[in-house]
């Protein structure tokens, strides 16, 4: 499979390495020279990597396309481009809805979009994916797994789902100033907290048949300390909260999706 990138920073950088450590078979990767640092260094760790600065050269050459520009500049970078119906694209670039992308392109191909993150380096992400159309899951699933979203509304749950990730270091930030305010020292609270939250990780992943109320049900004595904290979070209104900032990130994607 020969893989081509439009758009070469972090999340596409993550995706290669990520893609060239599995058993995913690619047999040539050809990356768009911006961002230069991070091509010149994927084709300097890698034989295989091909940096071209014609990105039309990369739709002709690749299988399967990866759209990375960023969005405040995508329309001005793909209606220079044309890519024949028989290609197959995966679209990273956020709130850009498929049918825009088509008409950008000029192209009847297949495209799906993709919500992967940077953990995909190390095949520790589940990649959020719509339609979801077979091989791609299958690419997806080489680098952790692979959720397919039946509507775009359930994608860009997804996405708000994923804007999630400043709030949990927050969660661990708050935790860690109120230790530290009980004397703990400052690097040993962080280091405590970030084991007791693998480890919370872990236990999830292991037992993917609970819902996470089970899980609040096995990690919690009647009357004990997790059941305390956990009630006083929702008498405090952080569920409330936490429904209220994705309600709101939600509603952004939906806008901006709308105005593309």
């Amino acid at each position: 499979m020969k893989l081509g990138f439009i758009g070469t920073g972090a999340i596409s950088d993550a995706l290669i390495r990520g893609l060239l450590s599995s058993d995913y078979p690619v047999t040539d990767v050809i990356v768009s020279h911006r961002s230069a640092a991070v091509s010149r260094k994927l084709a300097d760790d890698f034989d295989i990597v091909r940096v071209l600065e014609d990105n039309q050269a990369i739709i002709d050459q690749s299988d399967l396309i990866f759209l990375a520009v960023l969005p405040q500049i995508a329309r001005d970078v793909l209606e220079k481009l044309h890519v024949p119906d028989d290609k197959k694209l995966v679209s990273l670039i956020a709130t850009i809805p498929i049918d825009d992308l088509k008409i950008w392109l000029g192209t009847d191909a297949q495209i799906d979009r993709a919500i992967p993150l940077p953990s995909v380096e190390h095949h520790a992400c589940v990649t959020a994916v719509y339609p979801g159309s077979p091989d791609v899951i299958e690419l997806f699933e080489k680098l952790g797994g692979a959720v397919a979203a039946k509507t775009i509304d359930a994608f860009d749950g997804y996405a708000a789902g994923s804007a999630l990730m400043a709030t949990y270091f927050t969660v661990l930030e708050s935790a860690a100033d109120w230790m530290v305010k009980q004397g703990s020292d400052d690097a040993d609270a962080r280091r405590y907290l970030a084991a007791l939250f693998a480890g919370l990780a872990e236990n999830t992943t292991r037992s993917p048949d609970q819902s996470f109320a089970q899980l609040v049900d096995g990690h919690s004595t009647p009357g004990g300390l997790n059941e305390q904290v956990a009630r006083a979070f929702v008498r405090e209104n952080g569920t409330s909260a936490i429904h209220a900032a994705l309600d709101e990130v939600f509603a952004r994607i939906k806008a901006a999706s709308n105005s593309g």
